[in-house]
């Protein structure tokens, strides 16, 4: 078995068994990167995701050897991937999934507000190609179809060495697909130290500055 082979293997297994380990802080990510809407019987999904996903579902499973977790951020960091899916919304499941080519014609990506091309298949290596190829099959066997009918569209995660978008630091992301745009104000909460209100000692995401119900400000 090659590198490459080996590296998608583990890949596969890693999706399958972080789904089943139900890691909170992966499945929390996955919660604030993905927006989901039924309209007139057609479902459509945006998927954001950012370096950090692979790098917390990685560190979600021990079981990973550091060299493999390695290879596969390796292979991966230099990516940012928006998955896609627009398709109707049958009783039997999806239907008349439309195809990944307008998918993409659909699909405008803003950071900050610049426009974000998405990378040709020959500007992507060949073994990140590989891995997300992977993840539908993987995706499938933990939600069904809906994730075999995800499509992927990969776009830079750098420019000159420096991350054009960081979801851990302030900026915004707008992900324009069909007649919606789906906003984020950076940085996600997940992704940071929850913060506890002193005084009630309720907790809140990484993100909350103050109590949203008291206006009292919160501790790091």
């Amino acid at each position: 078995m090659t590198r490459t082979n080996r590296i998608s293997v583990l890949f596969s297994w890693l999706l399958i068994s972080s789904g089943a380990s139900h890691a909170a802080d992966v499945q929390e990510l996955v919660r604030e990167t993905q927006r989901t809407s039924t309209t007139g019987g057609q479902v459509s999904m945006v998927w954001w995701i950012p370096v950090q996903f692979w790098e917390e579902s990685l560190n979600s499973n021990p079981a990973i050897p550091p060299e493999a977790r390695a290879q596969v951020l390796g292979a991966l960091s230099d990516y940012t991937v928006i998955g896609v899916l627009r398709a109707g919304a049958g009783l039997g499941g999806l239907t008349n999934v439309i195809p990944k080519e307008e998918l993409v014609k659909n699909l405008r990506v803003e950071i900050d507000g610049k426009v974000l091309e998405p990378l040709a298949p020959e500007k992507v290596s060949s073994t990140a190609q590989l891995l997300l190829l992977q993840m539908k099959p993987a995706l499938g066997a933990i939600i069904g179809q809906v994730g075999q009918s995800l499509e992927f569209v990969v776009y830079p995660a750098k420019e000159n060495g420096k991350s054009l978008v960081d979801p851990t630091k302030p900026g915004n992301l707008t992900i324009a697909f069909y007649e919606e745009s789906h906003k984020w104000r950076l940085p996600l909460g997940s992704l940071l130290p929850r913060r506890k209100d002193p005084k009630t000692g309720e907790d809140f995401p990484g993100n909350y500055n103050f109590n949203p119900y008291t206006g009292g400000k919160l501790a790091r």
